[in-house]
């Protein structure tokens, strides 16, 4: 077990982690929804990018879809994107190459739909929702996450800030789907700390005697309904289709 592991292991660090990076969440939520999967389902990772779950669909039929389009970005002037550089963005082998709202599949052709951390890089949403309940089966699952609120990141392909738990509730029971999860991520104090690190990483050190008690006020702020209502960093969100 390395360092990070063990440290992750330890009750108040992997609070503070989690509240820090929504990444680590979204990590445990994914993975737990994908190992609850029967094996031999069909799954469609949509919007796959680099395929960070395939290695936990072994046990599943897995197929992928992508534009394949996105190289580095041309605005990254704050440190808020760590995708591409000069080597440019690795995806892995894609089955479907194409717009996520018009993949070239034949109705009804999947157990499950995984998409994480994409729909602010679509244009249509509202289109890529309607596609998913066609390409999903009677009873079929979608696990979706996004962000209700973001920097600006993988430009030139970013088109939302985020998606609120009202549009998620919204959109999907208007496309035949029926909510059984939408989870918050975060909250307004977890958002706030996490700018203020943001920004004192990103300027001179002589800003941290003005920046860290901010940053320590906001960090060790309880969650409430209140504080998670007001903002949050996105959500987690599993539906049925009907």
């Amino acid at each position: 077990m390395n360092i990070q592991s063990r440290i992750k292991k330890l009750p108040v660090i992997r609070s503070l982690v989690r509240r820090l990076d929504n990444q680590y969440e979204r990590d445990i939520f994914v993975i737990g929804q994908l190992e609850a999967l029967a094996d031999s389902v069909s799954i469609l990772d949509a919007g796959c990018g680099s395929q960070r779950y395939r290695k936990h669909c072994n046990q599943l039929i897995y197929k992928s879809q992508d534009f394949g389009a996105y190289h580095k970005d041309e605005k990254d002037t704050f440190g808020t994107n760590m995708l591409g550089g000069e080597s440019g963005y690795e995806y892995g082998a894609i089955d479907y190459l194409g717009n996520i709202w018009d993949i070239d599949e034949q109705s009804n052709s999947f157990d499950v739909i995984l998409c994480t951390e994409v729909f602010e890089h679509i244009p249509l949403p509202n289109e890529t929702i309607t596609e998913f309940s066609r390409l999903l089966k009677s009873g079929g699952k979608l696990i979706l996450t996004a962000p209700s609120n973001c920097l600006r990141h993988m430009d030139p392909y970013f088109f939302y800030s985020g998606f609120s738990d009202r549009w998620y509730e919204y959109v999907l029971e208007k496309n035949g789907f029926q909510v059984l999860k939408i989870e918050p991520v975060g909250d307004y104090f977890s958002w706030m700390s996490v700018e203020i690190f943001r920004t004192m990483r990103h300027n001179s050190i002589f800003s941290w005697p003005i920046l860290v008690p901010s940053f320590l006020y906001y960090l060790f702020k309880r969650k409430s309904t209140p504080s998670t209502n007001t903002l949050c960093m996105g959500y987690h969100v599993v539906a049925k289709k009907i």
